[in-house]
């Protein structure tokens, strides 16, 4: 398991809970402290990584938050650019590249992005399966999409 992070106060939590988690028996996690933008990204797990979970800054910039989010949450993990997309382009395009074959790829992203995430995925060839995921207030949350398996295999 491998988790990715650019936040350097991010990461010091990281590391605290995710020793935690493997001290009480649960799988080690490798933290990288990257940005998920550079096109260097774990070239090292190319097509060898069964599933990317993604939970990026996604908020357009300048978009009022709750004040819960102002007061505590770094802007860094709350806005993605000026349509909230920044993030979210990188991830798509790092985990093309990433997933083995029939590995599988699910992104949380704004409630304003129900159609321009999943345009995202149906954009790259090697993913396919694209579906846009509703949370329990029925507003469009999170995509997911599969590595495509070449024919014949």
């Amino acid at each position: 398991m491998h988790a990715v992070d650019v936040d350097a106060i991010a990461l010091t939590w990281a590391q605290r809970n995710t020793a935690a988690h493997a001290a009480a028996g649960g799988t080690p996690v490798t933290l990288h402290a990257a940005d998920v933008r550079a096109p260097d990204l774990l070239v090292d797990l190319e097509s060898r990584v069964d599933l990317v979970l993604c939970n990026p800054p996604y908020v357009p910039d300048g978009t009022p938050v709750p004040q819960e989010v102002a007061a505590w949450d770094p802007p860094l993990a709350v806005f993605g650019g000026p349509d909230g997309l920044d993030v979210i382009r990188a991830v798509v395009g790092a985990a093309a590249g990433l997933l083995r074959y029939g590995g599988a790829l699910a992104i949380e992203h704004d409630d304003t992005h129900g159609e321009a995430v999943p345009a995202l995925l149906r954009r790259r060839r090697v993913l396919t399966d694209v579906e846009e995921h509703h949370d329990l207030a029925g507003r469009p949350r999170f995509a997911t999409a599969r590595r495509r398996v070449p024919e014949g295999s």
